[in-house]
């Protein structure tokens, strides 16, 4: 919480301009978004109404109101939100696209990056190995011994493109009298052997976020986010994302992803491009907030029609694929009549999607689309385990085990 809800002050300037450095305030809300307020433009230009188009990017140099430290900043696609012209000339900024480094970064004006790092509580839990090794009698009196080795890193993959591995990132501290501290963070660090502006970098994070979903099956942000430039000077987002909703399922086990990390990052690269309409539009709707039951089943849907279309059969309709992939997910020993509900599906796919109106009776109402959105989710997720090499079985979640249930009935 360094940063957010707190007043810097700083100067800022455009990116080659730097003639034109002007004195600011700057504020980071609870969310990351960062303001600029200042008594001079940006653009050095104080025009009224002119020229409110977005800026790529604005770096500064900022103090904290509360203590004397330096950090850099980096505001990328920054908006101008505000200017008056008067007694008194106002202009503000805003991005939400922000990177701020807790040193006086002298290459500030670099704007390559090599390396990005993930981390999470899910993550945290996720892996079992740590550095903490507690000892403690409290029997007869209270002795505890806290012994600390930071582990090795943990090598996940490499090939020409990338190094990606597990770095164990330990804290201590004397914070006042009595009260010490060692704290680790498990990050997950991606490496390029080429450097990249910001804009290619987010891809190739969202890229292994959404490998991090299927292997968790819950919807997955990283809380903290930070990218190492070339000239090895950490940046962290600032920018807080929306939380997702909860999900069904078991996590993939450590040591299994472990021990194949190798092929599983191999095969989740070689499938981006052949599996790239399934995997954008599955991330759409999975786990976001506000998305209408009804279109995330269409998109389910959608999902497996195309997914058949384009990697099992060009030949076929919608319920003969529907039944083919359902037959092949471990659901199929719990589903008694896999033939009559995919033709459920496909007639609600029907109704909701061409307002067949003679298909309402017969289509799934919205509870019913509730738990089979649940069980497409599941579906889907086995078939992208399958695509990266996981071909064991998944455990079915109890609530889509009941479904399955009533289904049966």
């Amino acid at each position: 919480m360094e940063y957010y809800n707190k007043y810097f002050e700083g100067i800022f300037w455009i990116p080659g301009k730097e003639e034109n450095k002007i004195i600011s305030t700057l504020f980071i809300d609870e969310k990351g978004i960062a303001t600029v307020t200042s008594l001079q433009s940006l653009e050095n230009d104080e025009t009224f109404n002119k020229n409110w188009t977005k800026l790529n990017l604005v770096l500064g140099y900022i103090n904290c109101h509360d203590k004397s430290k330096t950090y850099s900043i980096k505001l990328y696609d920054i908006y101008k939100t505000h200017q008056s012209i008067g007694p008194l000339t106002k202009f503000k900024y805003t991005s939400h696209n922000s990177l701020i480094a807790s040193v006086y970064d002298t290459d500030i004006n670099s704007t390559l990056y090599n390396t990005i790092m993930l981390s999470s509580d899910l993550i945290n839990n996720w892996i079992p190995i740590t550095g903490f090794d507690f000892k403690s009698d409290i029997d007869k009196s209270f002795e505890i011994s806290q012994l600390y080795k930071q582990p090795e890193i943990v090598e996940l993959f490499k090939n020409k493109d990338f190094e990606i591995y597990l770095f164990f990132r330990v804290s201590t501290g004397f914070e006042k009298r009595r009260n010490s501290f060692i704290k680790e963070n498990i990050f997950i660090n991606i490496e390029t052997t080429i450097s990249f502006e910001i804009k290619e970098l987010t891809k190739i994070k969202s890229t292994i976020e959404r490998l991090l979903n299927i292997i968790f099956f819950v919807p997955f942000y990283s809380s903290i986010i930070e990218l190492k430039t070339t000239k090895k000077t950490t940046y962290e987002v600032i920018k807080k994302l929306d939380k997702l909703e909860s999900s069904l399922g078991d996590k993939i086990d450590f040591k299994t992803f472990r021990n194949n990390s190798q092929d599983i990052f191999s095969n989740w690269f070689e499938k981006q491009n052949i599996l790239e309409l399934a995997i954008v539009n599955f991330f759409s709707v999975y786990g976001q907030k506000g998305v209408l039951i009804e279109n995330k089943f269409l998109t389910y849907i959608s999902i497996l029609e195309n997914y058949h279309k384009n990697n099992i059969n060009k030949n076929g309709h919608l319920k003969a694929r529907l039944k083919y992939l359902l037959e092949k997910s471990s659901i199929s020993v719990k589903l008694n009549d896999i033939d009559k509900y995919a033709g459920t599906l496909k007639i609600t796919r029907n109704y909701h999607s061409h307002l067949e109106e003679e298909h309402k009776e017969k289509s799934l109402k919205t509870e019913e689309i509730i738990n089979a959105n649940m069980l497409l989710e599941f579906v889907i997720r086995e078939i992208f385990l399958r695509e990266i090499g996981i071909n064991e079985n998944s455990k079915i979640p109890s609530q889509i085990e009941k479904y399955l249930m009533l289904l049966n009935d």
